[in-house]
């Protein structure tokens, strides 16, 4: 089992449409896949959901004993298994994220507990910056998506995302690996090409890839299905496949790679 969530340090950077391609290239390739909704928006469903209007109940009553977990998840778009986050109250979400900042590794070891077979792969979509959502989140994650956007904002928000990543992550011996996606990227807006253009010096190895800016993402979403389902040909599903691509070349790599002498001595 590989957890990979998706994270960003700012809204609207399209976290939840990534994890949706993501999830449908990965079946697409015979991966299984279950995909968690970390946001209380509840909005990973309009993504994935053969309805979204059975996602009224999920994480929160699972975690909170009201029903079981085999009944919280349910067969989504192209076989992924959606876990929704369900829609709740206010008073009930409260008890949930204090249950969460009472009990650190509660989703690492929730996960450890559905003895998924090991090639599974775990996407977690989570809201933007920090929150008791991303500490559980970063904590149980193998390798971790971020979403940035070619623009000032995303460039100045980047390093509280990475500090995050650094504090819950990087000292792990089984974490594999950071990766980031740049989200609507327009070659013919001049600021959009030159911050990309910095983001990609500075990222370098890491990147994942770009996701052109495509008016099919949108068309797919009010479709509710994935953009290879709904434009197989598009430039988005070219690039969701070659992100994907990179994506499991990394862990692959991670995974076959000897432990460092830094990675060693945190396991002791």
């Amino acid at each position: 089992m590989v957890v990979v969530p998706i994270v960003s340090s700012k809204g609207g950077v399209g976290k939840t449409t990534i994890t949706a391609n993501l999830c449908a290239e990965l079946v697409r390739r015979g991966r299984q896949v279950l995909a968690i909704d970390l946001d209380p928006q509840n909005a990973l469903r309009f993504h994935l959901a053969n309805d979204p209007d059975t996602c009224e109940s999920g994480l929160v009553e699972a975690a909170t004993g009201l029903m079981p977990w085999a009944r919280a998840m349910q067969p989504a778009h192209g076989g992924v298994i959606l876990l929704p986050f369900g829609t709740v109250d206010d008073e009930r979400q409260i008890a949930f994220e204090q249950q969460l900042a009472q009990y650190p590794g509660w989703l690492g070891d929730t996960l450890a507990r559905f003895a998924l077979p090991p090639d599974t792969l775990v996407l977690l979509d989570t809201p933007p910056g920090p929150s008791v959502y991303m500490q559980q989140a970063l904590r149980a994650a193998h390798f971790s998506v971020v979403s940035v956007l070619s623009d000032a904002g995303s460039f100045a928000t980047l390093p509280i995302i990475e500090r995050m990543v650094d504090k819950y992550c990087r000292t792990r011996a089984d974490y594999m690996g950071t990766g980031y996606v740049v989200n609507q990227v327009d070659p013919g807006k001049r600021l959009n090409h030159d911050v990309f253009e910095v983001l990609r010096a500075r990222l370098r190895g890491d990147l994942l890839g770009v996701l052109h800016l495509d008016q099919a993402v949108p068309e797919a979403l009010a479709s509710a299905e994935p953009v290879q389902r709904y434009a197989p040909m598009s430039q988005a599903t070219q690039d969701f496949s070659s992100c994907t691509e990179r994506m499991l070349g990394r862990i692959a790599a991670a995974a076959q790679a000897p432990l460092s002498p830094r990675s060693l001595e945190s396991t002791r």
